[in-house]
């Protein structure tokens, strides 16, 4: 058994701290949702493991997802399967390393769960201005790049409408009471959105999530026209300046492991922190 604490090792308080800025970020997300027609997000708490379901959502590994599962609760494996079999669900464990004992690992296949996808989780430190790691050279913004925040309501329903354009033809139209009543998420000052700007065309955007003295990065897109001329390294530089500004500690993020995202990140001055993995019976997470 893993007997290590959050105390015993210093990776072990970014993971703990991860765990619960992921579980924040999700309920927000499924608050904020532009394409989920209903919902009925429930968070549930068994000992040190935190289970998200959405019975309107059940394909969702997203919002069906164990989060904290490891040895501690172990015992509880079949009361926590119970509670998503009762709604119809087959959850996602959403495992960090140091929960994925041999143990663990066994009664979770068991089960029939396998691990099916890794996520990169990285930190970069706020240490006032050096921002941490300092981002390698040559990573200095195109001149021609602008970068604005989200700031109201009227600003809100253009940057809906960005989104709608970054997912192509993959979502229906948004229905316009949709966007009325989900705009005011998107210029808060614990969820804040930013544009980038070419030659005074949306090239790219990208968000930062805020709890406390710490940040989250997400939901980075670059439009395809725009693709390998520095909008992600301006957004990444951009919002961890304003991360330096409002006094945050720490900002993490996550991406698809090799990616060119990870890559972006780490020439952004990240450094990664752990590789998680989904156990999953059947798809793939949404």
């Amino acid at each position: 058994m893993n007997n290590n604490t959050p105390q015993s090792h210093p990776v072990l308080g970014d993971v703990e701290r991860m765990i619960h800025l992921e579980t924040e970020l999700t309920k927000f997300n499924n608050e904020r949702s532009l394409y989920l027609a209903e919902s009925r997000l429930t968070v549930t708490q068994i000992g040190g493991t935190t289970l998200l379901s959405d019975e309107l959502s059940s394909q969702s590994s997203y919002y069906n997802r164990v989060i904290g599962f490891g040895p501690a609760d172990l015992d509880r494996l079949s009361e926590i399967l119970g509670i998503y079999a009762a709604a119809g669900i087959d959850p996602c464990f959403d495992m960090s390393p140091d929960r994925q004992t041999g143990e663990v690992a066994e009664a979770l296949a068991a089960q029939g769960f396998v691990p099916r996808l890794q996520l990169a989780f990285l930190k970069n430190e706020c240490n006032g201005e050096d921002l941490g790691r300092k981002p390698a050279e040559g990573l200095a913004p195109h001149a021609e790049i602008e970068i604005s925040r989200i700031s109201d309501e009227e600003e809100a329903h253009s940057f809906i409408r960005l989104i709608e354009r970054s997912r192509g033809g993959d979502s229906p139209a948004l229905d316009e009471a949709i966007v009325q009543r989900k705009s005011r998420y998107f210029y808060r000052e614990d969820f804040q959105n930013f544009v980038v700007f070419i030659g005074g065309e949306p090239a790219g955007m990208g968000s930062m999530f805020i709890r406390g003295d710490t940040g989250y990065l997400a939901n980075d897109f670059t439009f395809p026209d725009y693709r390998r001329r520095g909008v992600q390294t301006a957004l990444i530089r951009h919002r961890l300046q304003t991360a330096a500004a409002l006094g945050l500690k720490r900002v993490y993020t996550d991406v698809e492991f090799a990616s060119a995202s990870h890559s972006n990140m780490l020439k952004g001055g990240f450094e990664l922190v752990y590789l998680n993995a989904f156990w999953m019976k059947t798809a793939l997470p949404q």
